[in-house]
């Protein structure tokens, strides 16, 4: 009688229930991540969570309730990593929770699904989590991958993704920029693509997300604050603005909030029978209070803060900001990095009126009026979180001299001169230079310094 083999690790080469793999590992819990060889090439193949059809049609009616949402996505694999870790968190665990019915089996399939699809990077999410794959290949039709040992690898994902250049982007620095009492998380990466976007540092303002209907909540919010009358000077705008948008929002969240718990009655009154006594949330748990603040902070970025710039014009890790044209991401140049060049954002300004507004509010805040006759100038800009040492010029023009709507060019120059040696260490210039430049002070020489805006004139003058 033939025995059989004694069960061995898949990519062992005596494993003869699976001879085409590899490697195979677990990736995330209940995913597996395997590399096979077939004729000659690798595959990469992702195993995820089977769904029956009741799980199917839970994971339907979840998606189905974010179509609306204003979900902002991982920019690097170890923020996806991060997320993925954490799962639903605040608002958007109450909204999840609420509409989950099934068995516990079942409802952690389709979190899972879910918190990809929704939270992550899609079908792209275990690439991500997997640290084996080091390189993405996007210059055919197809996604190829290297991972430690096995390259290339075809994944059967096209080139196209939605989310492609973020499941391989690196970390390069993290930080947060206050305004009015909120921290707002900054991210600089660096893409790690073949044959994608030209560009491959970028910088993200990773602002609040918002849910169905949040954007709706804010304008009505803005609107309501617009046309409120007072009975005095507003001394302080921040705090007036910050307190009509806390009361209005409140009382339209609990309102909601009131209709919803009224819908899922009977959806929690079967889980916490399920779950032995945990039951309807109390009556003073009206709404997830992350979600009141991540409001309450679009409105007083537009109100009091200088809409989609806010957080760039405070952020000292930055010099220069530029916003040239409708519909192009703002550049910025960042103060502290290993290249002398700009880098694009994730912050783009759609509308034209919009655009124009800011450019006037800009002026305005300097006590200088745009108009036809006067349709461009350079101000000066004090924000409250920017150190007063800190000057921030800004040079603005409205729509009538340049055909591709506003532009706003900001230098922020910093307390500190940098010194020809900080040159010579980041590489700006070299040190015969320094040398040449110091002989023609000595000797009472002209020095001319020309070139384009944001190349360093005025950084290596004061150096």
């Amino acid at each position: 009688m033939q025995s059989v083999p004694a069960p061995v690790p898949p990519e062992d080469p005596s494993a003869w229930y699976a001879p085409d793999v590899r490697t195979q590992r677990e990736v995330f819990p209940g995913v597996v991540a395997t590399v096979t060889e077939a004729d000659g090439a690798f595959r990469y193949r992702v195993r995820e969570p089977w769904l029956t059809p009741a799980d199917r049609a839970e994971l339907d009616r979840v998606m189905e309730h974010f179509a609306g949402a204003s979900l902002r996505r991982p920019r690097t694999r170890e923020g996806t990593r991060e997320r993925a870790e954490r799962g639903f968190e605040g608002k958007y665990e109450r909204a999840v929770e609420r509409l989950l019915t099934g068995t516990h089996e079942g409802c952690r399939r389709v979190r899972y699904y879910a918190l990809r699809d929704l939270r992550c990077l899609g079908d792209l999410t275990p690439l991500a989590l997997d640290e084996r794959v080091e390189v993405g290949d996007t210059t055919g039709e197809e996604l190829l991958v290297h991972t430690e040992n096995f390259a290339p690898a075809h994944t059967g994902l096209p080139t196209d993704h939605e989310y492609l250049d973020r499941f391989l982007a690196e970390r390069l620095e993290r930080h947060t920029v206050p305004f009015q009492g909120f921290d707002i998380p900054v991210v600089v990466y660096r893409e790690r693509l073949l044959g994608s976007d030209a560009f491959d540092t970028k910088y993200a303002v990773l602002e609040p997300e918002l849910l169905p209907g949040d954007e709706a909540l804010i304008e009505a919010c803005k609107d309501r604050i617009w046309e409120a009358n007072v009975d005095s000077v507003v001394e302080d705008k921040a705090a007036f603005v910050r307190e009509r948008a806390r009361e209005f929002l409140s009382r339209q969240l609990t309102a909601r909030n009131a209709g919803a718990w009224l819908a899922a009655a009977r959806y929690r009154v079967r889980s916490a029978l399920a779950e032995y006594g945990v039951g309807v949330p109390p009556v003073n748990d009206r709404f997830a209070g992350d979600r009141l603040d991540d409001l309450v902070y679009y409105v007083l970025r537009d109100f009091v803060g200088d809409d989609k710039l806010t957080v760039p014009i405070r952020d000292d890790y930055l010099e220069d900001i530029e916003a040239n044209r409708v519909g192009e991401r703002v550049k910025v140049v960042p103060r502290r990095t290993l290249h002398d060049e700009r880098i694009p954002t994730n912050l783009v300004f759609e509308d034209e009126d919009r655009f124009t507004n800011l450019v006037t509010q800009l002026a305005a805040a300097d006590g200088v009026e745009l108009n036809a006759s006067n349709p461009s100038a350079k101000v000066n800009l004090e924000p409250e979180e920017v150190s007063e040492d800190t000057t921030i010029r800004c040079a603005v023009g409205l729509p009538v001299i340049s055909e591709d709507g506003p532009h706003v060019s900001i230098r922020k120059q910093s307390p500190e001169a940098m010194t020809p040696v900080d040159l010579v260490e980041r590489g700006a210039m070299p040190s015969e230079l320094v040398a040449l430049l110091w002989m023609l002070y000595e000797h009472h020489g002209v020095v001319l310094f020309s070139g384009p805006t944001g190349v360093g004139k005025t950084t290596l003058m004061n150096a």
